[in-house]
């Protein structure tokens, strides 16, 4: 009796461990919630089953009810799996499995209870199989296994019934064997999600060095075909060039072709520190941020009339982010002096403080009277890096950079139009940062 007592329990231990760890899976895969439900009746029925004192008492019987209840919990969750799976099936192709289910519900008065169970475990294994042979994952073929040791035990559970010699220690076997089979089940499964997600990373890993050598290619190449257009047009006439203004012009071409290779190795290497978690957030004052850029994209654009304001309180306003926010703002600047062709650059940026439920916000607006941004470009340009490697007229290396920039230190960033409905007459470029807090106090 001892000996019964120590394997029920151990088997009853087996099944709360196993739940717990399909319990963790289902969190993580969402496609498996519905075998949990079907986890716990069959621990339910191990734990009445074990404090069970004698045949057929109340705790006997209410195992036998979770028992019976795992096994109809068990074919909700292969019906649901299977039209999960083959959810694009057409009506025809589903009317015999609807059909042969009605039938044999239609037999419950003819026959008893356990064989209609048995019927319906014996479908279940025929779609839990097609299942697997659709998405061929060892989760799904150890759910097979489940199924047929669950058939197994029903088949062993008749034995008993009828007195069969043996069947009482087949029964205990087949019960085992099941128990094992969901812990090992939830296992694997635990072990496919790990997998599954290493695999998820790797591929994005992938993508990225892929959009980031196919993106540098690209605009190398652009920058390469500009300095050879101006270098040929210069070698071509340089005996004869009189105006010299237009050999300035062209020279003046070149060193910003120059310039741009030079940006783009850098935003390059900025871009996999990011990725690669190299570079921490830090509050930062924001005005001391914006007159030192400032300073420096007048000294840049020397030649262009620039004006630019800030407006403010001036109150000294720390946000949480790293040291690249810099050249977030200095890429938005110099695209708001780049394209636009007034004689006068003008930009305003604008800061202003956004209150949330916890915390606050820094918002800061840069609105400039360039060419704009159509709206159709308004949804692209920040979209996620990866979703279109190959459109580079969509999305440059400078604008990804200031997408992932913002994106790592959660904040958000987007356009609008400096005049609502009329993009021709300037853009807002509007970022929201989060505040840092406790630097302010003490600084004052």
């Amino acid at each position: 009796m001892i000996d019964y007592f120590i394997f029920d329990l151990s088997r009853t231990v087996m099944m709360i461990l196993a739940t717990l760890i399909f319990a963790w899976v289902s969190y993580k895969r969402r496609d498996l919630v519905s075998w949990l439900f079907a986890y716990i009746a069959v621990t339910f029925s191990e734990i009445f089953r074990l404090v069970s004192q004698e045949e057929y008492d109340l705790f006997e019987l209410i195992s036998i009810t979770f028992s019976a209840l795992s096994v109809i919990l068990i074919i909700i969750a292969v019906s649901i799996e299977y039209f999960q799976t083959f959810h694009k099936t057409s009506i025809t192709k589903t009317n015999p499995l609807i059909l042969i289910l009605l039938v044999t519900f239609s037999q419950l008065f003819y026959f008893g209870l356990q064989l209609i169970i048995g019927v319906l475990v014996l479908i279940a294994i025929i779609l839990i199989i097609r299942v697997y042979s659709n998405k061929r994952t060892p989760t799904h073929a150890f759910l097979c296994f489940i199924l047929i040791c669950g058939l197994l035990n029903l088949i062993a559970a008749l034995l008993n019934q009828g007195g069969i010699e043996g069947a009482e220690e087949f029964y205990q076997f087949t019960n085992t064997i099941m128990t094992t089979i969901l812990l090992i089940t939830g296992v694997v499964a635990l072990i496919e999600d790990r997998l599954v997600r290493s695999e998820k990373s790797y591929r994005m890993a992938y993508n990225r060095a892929e959009f980031y050598k196919d993106l540098f290619v690209h605009d190398i190449n652009n920058i390469l075909q500009n300095l050879q257009f101006s270098l040929e047009i210069m070698s071509q006439n340089l005996e004869g060039y009189e105006k010299k203004e237009e050999l300035d012009e062209l020279v003046k071409i070149a060193k910003n072709q120059v310039n741009r290779g030079a940006e783009l190795g850098l935003n390059v290497k900025k871009l996999s520190d990011l990725e690669m978690g190299a570079i921490k957030n830090e509050p930062i004052e924001i005005y001391n941020v914006l007159e030192q850029i400032i300073t420096d994209i007048k000294i840049k654009f020397s030649e262009e009339e620039i004006k630019i304001d800030i407006i403010g309180d001036r109150d000294k306003i720390y946000v949480n982010a790293n040291i690249l926010l810099e050249d977030v703002i200095r890429i938005i600047l110099n695209n708001a002096i780049r394209y636009n062709d007034n004689p006068i650059k003008e930009i305003s940026i604008q800061i202003s403080k956004k209150v949330k439920d916890f915390g606050s916000d820094i918002k800061i607006e840069f609105i400039d009277n360039g060419v704009g941004i159509p709206d159709i470009m308004k949804k692209t340009i920040f979209q996620p890096v990866y979703k279109k490697t190959k459109d580079f007229k969509r999305i440059g290396l400078g604008l990804l950079l200031a997408n992932e920039v913002i994106r790592n230190i959660s904040g958000k960033i987007w356009v609008e139009d400096k005049v609502q409905g009329d993009h021709t007459q300037g853009s807002n470029v509007i970022i929201l940062i989060p505040e840092a807090y406790g630097i302010l106090d003490i600084e004052r």
